[in-house]
């Protein structure tokens, strides 16, 4: 297999300067000059045949101690090079593929060399932490003479991972909140809703008769109103915020995980959920699986590159509407304050610093006490304690 070659161009300078004197001096002088001259391209010549051999013998290998990792799981993977003849390898090159887009400081190049029979070895703990795409391995392995003339690229290897994001099944329907904060209001009629009895009250003049007590009517003589509270099964919308929270990788991809699992609860108790905010599937109902794992395989490479909030202000005000975001700014709490058009929002503040956390925080509790529903996400490793606890306790 003929392998990539490179000329560097100041060994090759440094080899043609040095060529010139001494053929120069050899034709001159002769003497010893011309036994200085046969060694030194003497030298050349067997530095290339050594390239040669090495690049053909080397030997090296890569292992991984598991062929597949899910989020959160670390793996573990090293890398071997070793001689495939006594001739030392006097110069060695190799470049690592970048574990994840997202992820921090590419490892650098490394340089070394093989003299008698070490092998070089290389090993790394890799801990998925966000989803994607995780490529480990090398990009570039190269050789290069002792005269620095020339180089050899070896045909090199990697292994990818994709790593998706956690699916939290949680078996219960969201509840619909009304858009006055929560509270608890009276429903007349059937509007193919599920309702839970809440209480009694009195009955007004000019009310419908369907809900009345008539146990209660005919036990204190007056009539009293049942009222109910809905506890999901009717229509609710979900936004998902796509702005970049602006802090770590880790916000975003709660963000998506929290999302990813009211739509799953949603499929797996039948409950009406039209979704917001993703991309492809803008006003649409995940009602099946196949349609669930449809949008979870698209999640792999999806993007937090929204750069405002126009598609939730589009979004019709019927109640029943949930948004779950980074908070990138104060902004969707300033429209939620002030519309009033958002029935429940889920913040996740995974790494935001203290400053602004009070700020949100103070801010959050003013809209709570006037019966806002508001359940803040603060920690990926506790994910579904915290949204059993705070959305569908």
């Amino acid at each position: 297999m003929k392998l990539p070659r490179y000329i560097h161009k100041e060994g090759f300078l440094f080899f043609l300067i040095g060529s010139v004197l001494f053929y120069l001096t050899s034709v001159y002088f002769g003497g010893v000059y011309i036994r200085l001259a046969r060694f030194w391209f003497a030298l050349y010549v067997l530095d290339f045949i050594l390239l040669i051999i090495n690049s053909q013998t080397l030997r090296y290998s890569l292992d991984f101690d598991r062929d597949h990792i899910s989020k959160g799981d670390h793996i573990k993977y090293s890398i071997k090079i070793q001689k495939g003849t006594p001739f030392p390898v006097p110069w060695i090159r190799i470049e690592q593929a970048r574990i994840h887009s997202r992820q921090g400081d590419e490892t650098p190049p490394q340089f070394f060399s093989l003299l008698s029979d070490e092998i070089w070895e290389y090993k790394q703990d890799v801990h998925a932490e966000i989803r994607g795409v995780y490529t480990l391995g090398l990009s570039r392995l190269s050789l290069r003479g002792l005269t620095a003339v020339l180089s050899v690229d070896l045909p090199i290897w990697s292994q990818s991972f994709y790593v998706y994001p956690r699916l939290i099944d949680i078996p219960e329907e969201l509840r619909k909140h009304p858009s006055n904060g929560g509270s608890s209001k009276a429903l007349t009629g059937s509007q193919g809703e599920a309702y839970m009895f809440q209480g009694l009250r009195e009955y007004r003049a000019g009310e419908g008769l369907s809900n009345i007590s008539w146990s209660r009517f005919v036990q204190w003589g007056l009539p009293f109103i049942k009222t109910y509270t809905t506890r999901g099964g009717d229509e609710i919308h979900l936004f998902l915020d796509r702005r970049s929270s602006g802090r770590i990788a880790l916000c975003d991809d709660t963000v998506l995980e929290v999302f990813l699992c009211l739509v799953f609860s949603a499929v797996h108790t039948g409950q009406k959920l039209i979704i917001h905010g993703y991309p492809g599937w803008e006003n649409q109902m995940v009602s099946t699986e196949q349609d669930f794992r449809i949008l979870y395989q698209s999640t792999l490479l999806l993007e937090f590159d929204v750069p405002d909030l126009e598609e939730l202000r589009e979004i019709p005000s019927t109640g029943g509407l949930y948004v779950v975001s980074g908070l990138s700014d104060l902004e969707l709490l300033d429209e939620f304050s002030s519309l009033g058009s958002i029935d429940h929002l889920i913040p996740v503040t995974i790494g935001m610093d203290e400053e602004d956390l009070l700020s949100i925080r103070s801010l959050i509790i003013r809209l709570e006490q006037r019966g806002a529903i508001i359940s803040e996400i603060t920690s990926s490793s506790t994910l579904e304690d915290e949204l059993q606890c705070r959305l569908y306790s």
